[in-house]
């Protein structure tokens, strides 16, 4: 019995001791197996959570999309590439600007501009080298137009007008001002309009606004340019015909200023002109932007040379910036340069002075000075405030004129 029993004890020992190894073994395996599991299952976690936000994504970038597709894009039910196309365009045009305004505001205004030429034959031509355009200034039949027009003496100046059926009449050459590259032509016995003006003073850069121009006084031939204001009240040194300095102001704008639109109208989204368009000075001074002389300056101008042929006004002869003084809390117009015998240099101002106020007005900006006084008349008297070093003085000056011609 016992010697029975010691071949079961050996194989029950040594089955128990093949469990024990084989156990060993197995739990070092599960637990190399768990540990594989864990390092597959992060990687299969990381992997769903990655396909997920991919999928999101997809979905998210499909839906907006669509939607810009729908909001842009008018899709032609012919399957018409060409078709979609334009209509999509159009649709964009549309939502940037009132085109049928747009329109309007050209089918008006371009009745008050007029084509200028030296030679009847050039309104027939199809080069704007030889055309220009004339802005109506007054139901007397006084027209303003780029100064190359009377450039040279003697040369006959023709002008052609929708308001006046087409017909092409020989003007007056009245006055001239190289230096803001205008001049004053009239034609009378013509039943002419001028456009709507507005004060420039009033624009915003950001604006919008038009250039138009008619050159060859037909409308169905004139030209349109679509803008925004770029400067306002950009000061511009330059030269008289006799080499004397003077300063205009300008605007600029991305609309074209070209021969197209040379010597006509910018004008504002209410069909006023804020501006008259110059191609000389957009070339001399603009930088890339079309250059327009504001309607202030060009009104001024123009009455001038209608009333003497010459361009007399009053002229305050300093150069300078304007400067804001936060420590001492004041706002001036700082005098760099004072023009000899002008009316700043016989009333005693010099550079490094800071102009204050004129007749009380209190300078804002660049222009306050220049602008108020073109209100004046040479020999008016005005009352000077400005600033010397730390002392705050007042002194009368006289309008002294300065004649651009």
């Amino acid at each position: 019995m016992d010697e029975q029993r010691k071949p079961e004890e050996t194989l029950g020992g040594r089955e128990d001791n093949a469990f024990e190894s084989e156990g060993g073994k197995s739990g070092e395996i599960r637990y190399k197996l768990d540990q594989r599991s864990r390092i597959r299952g992060g990687i299969l976690q990381f992997l769903t959570l990655l396909l997920a936000v991919v999928l999101t994504s997809a979905v998210t970038a499909t839906l907006v999309t669509r939607r810009i597709a729908e909001d842009t894009l008018v899709i032609d039910n012919g399957g018409n590439f060409a078709q979609m196309l334009k209509k999509s365009l159009e649709s964009f045009e549309a939502s940037f600007y009132d085109r049928q305004k747009l329109r309007d505001i050209y089918e008006d205004v371009a009745l008050s501009v007029v084509g200028v030429a030296n030679s009847r034959e050039a309104f027939d031509g199809i080069s704007y080298d030889n055309v220009w355009s004339g802005v109506v200034m007054n139901t007397e039949g006084y027209i303003l137009v780029p100064y190359s027009v009377v450039a040279k003496e003697g040369t006959p100046v023709y002008i052609r007008s929708d308001r006046d059926s087409g017909n092409i009449r020989e003007a007056e050459v009245i006055g001239r001002d190289m230096a803001t590259d205008t001049a004053v032509v009239r034609v009378q016995g013509v039943n002419l309009r001028p456009p709507r003006f507005s004060d420039s003073s009033t624009v915003k850069v950001a604006q919008s606004v038009a250039a138009i121009g008619n050159p060859f006084g037909d409308r169905a031939r004139g030209t349109l340019t679509f803008g925004v204001i770029s400067t306002i009240n950009k000061m511009i040194s330059t030269l008289t015909e006799d080499n004397r300095e003077i300063k205009i102001y300008a605007m600029e704008t991305d609309a074209l200023v070209n021969r197209g639109t040379n010597g006509g109208v910018l004008v504002n989204m209410n069909g006023e002109v804020i501006g008259i368009n110059s191609f000389s000075l957009s070339q001399d001074f603009n930088g890339g932007f079309g250059a327009v002389i504001t309607s202030n300056e060009a009104r001024s101008i123009a009455r001038a040379l209608i009333n003497s042929g010459e361009i007399l006004i009053p002229f305050m002869g300093v150069f300078g910036n304007l400067i804001t003084d936060t420590d001492n809390n004041f706002t001036g117009y700082y005098i760099q340069r004072v023009t000899p015998e002008g009316t700043a240099d016989r009333a005693g101002l010099r550079p490094t002075d800071i102009i204050l106020s004129i007749d009380g007005v209190p300078v804002q900006t660049a222009t306050t000075v220049d602008e108020y006084v073109k209100t004046k008349q040479v020999g008016d008297v005005v009352i000077i405030q400005y600033r010397r070093s730390s002392a705050v003085m007042e002194t009368e000056a006289t309008l002294f004129g300065t004649v651009v011609d």
